[in-house]
């Protein structure tokens, strides 16, 4: 308590680098959180635990507020235990989304939620001859617009074979009726994941948004992996836009995450989709939509490695593969309806390796506001001060009077 206790405030405000301030009969501190461990020390900004939503001030159920005191205490802890700050850096050159931009293709409403889990966002220009700088925790392919060379896509295998994590989030590109390549089909493959050329239509009423496309949908078939289990359980779906399928090859190390309904289906013909609008598919199967890759070397090559601390061979590394990047725009992560704030919070936590993040998922809630008259004010005065006591007056009698009889 800075006024109860003065001096000692003094010395820890000192210690911890806090600016206070007394406007009045009260001190005030410019932090209400320092969360320290050894040396270090991180400290939590009042709008980091609780937030207003500007554009709901005109809500008619009240004004929205973002609680995030859980992950800004969680980003806080891991912050100043691990030592190094976690980065992810945002791939560039390619047309993918950008950081600052303003528009649907916009990164900085990602970048903001990741302020919270205390992620810092750098861009990487990715070309040939590259290497993904060291800082990087997890490298981030969000809707790119042009194909990769082979040189390129080269450059992120090697950042998985290090041990790098990487989210691969592809838009179906159209581009005289006809779906560009990534550039990653082939490294995909190699790694048992099938990167489809279609366009997803989903044709179950129940997974749309009243008047929206077949290609506009909500995605609430989801795995028991370690990024939507949590999801999962407590129930709610993705919502997505023009979404191409990704799927498993037989064999394959890699797990599904997401699934369409099985009404849905996997066009690969833009014009007959286009044209079909949402007919059911003859074959009723849910289409795949988001797969996981996780390098496990054997544990002889394990042992190898820890034994020799410099060894060159390959090193655990996670893949994260969406045929969507739109589930990542502000609009769709602001929505409290849909748990696409959720996965972007696994997805951070499974990539940087801090499973903290996906255990504590975001919330948001309704401020409502009380609005109290002079007379509200006295009525209240006259029922805690008056009545209150007089019913306890009155019970206590009730019971003497009981056990007198």
């Amino acid at each position: 308590d800075p006024d109860r206790e003065q001096s000692r405030y003094k010395v820890l405000a000192e210690k911890l680098g806090i600016e206070s301030w007394s406007p009045g009969p009260y001190t005030l501190a410019t932090v209400p959180i320092v969360v320290t461990s050894g040396g270090r020390k991180w400290k939590v900004e009042r709008h980091q635990l609780i937030s207003e939503n500007f554009d709901s001030y005109d809500d008619p159920d009240g004004v929205k507020l973002d609680l995030q005191s859980e992950r800004a205490l969680t980003g806080a802890i891991l912050q100043v235990t691990s030592g190094n700050p976690t980065v992810v850096c945002l791939a560039q050159g390619h047309g993918e989304w950008e950081l600052g931009a303003v528009g649907p293709r916009s990164f900085s409403a990602v970048v903001r939620e990741l302020q919270w889990e205390k992620i810092k966002v750098e861009t990487f220009e990715l070309r040939d001859g590259q290497t993904v700088p060291e800082s990087c925790h997890a490298l981030f392919l969000v809707g790119p617009q042009r194909p990769y060379e082979e040189a390129e896509v080269q450059v992120v295998d090697d950042f998985i074979a290090s041990g790098g994590h990487v989210l691969l989030a592809f838009d179906p590109v159209v581009k005289k009726e006809e779906l560009l390549p990534s550039g990653f089909e082939q490294s995909l493959l190699n790694r048992g994941i099938l990167l489809n050329a279609d366009i997803v239509i989903e044709t179950d009423a129940t997974q749309l948004l009243p008047d929206s496309p077949g290609d506009i949908f909500y995605a609430t078939a989801l795995a028991t992996h370690r990024v939507t289990d949590k999801i999962r359980q407590r129930g709610g779906g993705v919502f997505l836009a023009s979404v191409r399928s990704v799927d498993v090859a037989e064999g394959s190390d890699a797990e599904v995450l997401i699934h369409s309904s099985p009404l849905a289906r996997a066009e690969t013909d833009l014009q007959k989709a286009i044209a079909k609008g949402q007919e059911p598919p003859d074959v009723e199967k849910p289409v795949p939509l988001g797969v996981a890759w996780e390098y496990v070397p054997p544990l002889e090559q394990l042992d190898a490695q820890k034994a020799e601390k410099d060894s060159d061979g390959p090193k655990p590394g996670r893949l994260l593969v969406f045929g969507d990047a739109d589930w990542l725009s502000a609009e769709l992560l602001e929505n409290a309806s849909f748990a696409n704030i959720d996965l972007l919070s696994s997805v951070a936590g499974w990539l940087t390796q801090r499973d903290a993040l996906i255990d504590i998922p975001p919330r948001k809630a309704k401020a409502r506001p009380l609005v109290m008259s002079d007379q509200d004010l006295h009525n209240l005065f006259f029922r805690i001060v008056v009545l209150l006591p007089l019913a306890a007056l009155i019970s206590g009698f009730g019971v003497w009077w009981a056990r007198r009889s």
